[in-house]
């Protein structure tokens, strides 16, 4: 007779920080800042050479905050060169050519520059910071020394809700439920399959299938959590069928191995 499968909802994931309208506000008032800041060399050289310092404001702005914040800047940098560092001064007026060659030069770079944000690039950014995070709480839970048990089940919840999984279940060698997130995912029958403990992909599969991102497995994986050459663990995993980066998998395989240490070092104390 075949177990029924609880369908286990996904969880909802926890969003991550959108940046990209913090930039959207601060890069336009950084460059009012630094159009009022360069008023001292206005007199000394000319406003081409200041607009190299907007050029790179831009740049810095569509790289971590998107296409929308570099326009943005790139637009308010024009405007703030021309108020504050053209004749005649603090007005949107253009009474030299040089100058006004220098303000379309700007505008247009400014442009083309916001246009090379890579939405990719942010997102991996913020991927990153996400799991360095979610490290940074798995260890910080290892040395507190407190109760196992409801530690494991706080860092599963965080770990379902910033990677690419539906539900995580912490079983000890015997196939007992240690903790599980959600806690109704313990009730899920035993995956079937084996992944290996680095890469989570399937036993034998080429490590060059994480070029594609795969999902993990839907219908579940397990993977073993050795400590000092002696299994303390199994990690039963589902995805959820969002992309799985290979720097989630290796986040996922380094919180595996952190929750062994700490139920190796609570099976001692038991001793």
């Amino acid at each position: 007779m075949t177990t029924p499968t609880m369908t286990v909802p996904t969880a909802a994931r926890t969003p991550a920080t959108d940046d990209s309208l913090v930039y959207l506000g601060a890069g336009p008032l950084v460059a009012v800042v630094l159009g009022i800041a360069l008023i001292p060399f206005r007199e000394s050289t000319t406003a081409s050479n200041l607009s190299f310092a907007f050029v790179v404001l831009t740049v810095c702005v569509a790289a971590f905050g998107g296409r929308s914040a570099g326009v943005a800047t790139a637009l308010v940098s024009a405007l703030s060169m021309d108020f504050f560092l053209t004749r005649p001064y603090l007005s949107l007026r253009i009474q030299e050519n040089h100058d006004l060659i220098a303000f379309a030069g700007l505008t247009l770079c400014g442009l083309v520059a916001a246009s090379l944000g890579s939405p990719q690039r942010i997102a991996a950014l913020r991927e990153s910071r996400a799991h360095a995070q979610l490290l940074h709480q798995t260890l910080g839970a290892l040395e507190t020394g407190g109760p196992v048990e409801p530690e494991l089940a706080r860092l599963l919840a965080r770990a379902r809700q910033v990677l690419p999984v539906r539900a995580l279940v912490l079983r000890d060698p015997s196939g007992r439920v240690v903790s599980s997130a959600p806690h109704q995912a313990g009730l899920e029958p035993i995956p079937p399959h084996g992944a290996d403990t680095d890469t989570l992909l399937p036993r034998g599969a080429p490590a060059s299938q994480l070029r594609r991102a795969p999902s993990l497995p839907a219908d579940g994986a397990r993977i073993a959590i050795v400590t000092h050459q002696r299994q303390v663990a199994w990690l039963d995993l589902w995805g959820d069928g969002s992309p799985a980066t290979a720097a989630s998998r290796q986040t996922l395989s380094d919180i595996a191995r952190i929750l062994g240490v700490m139920l190796a070092r609570e099976q001692a104390h038991h001793y």
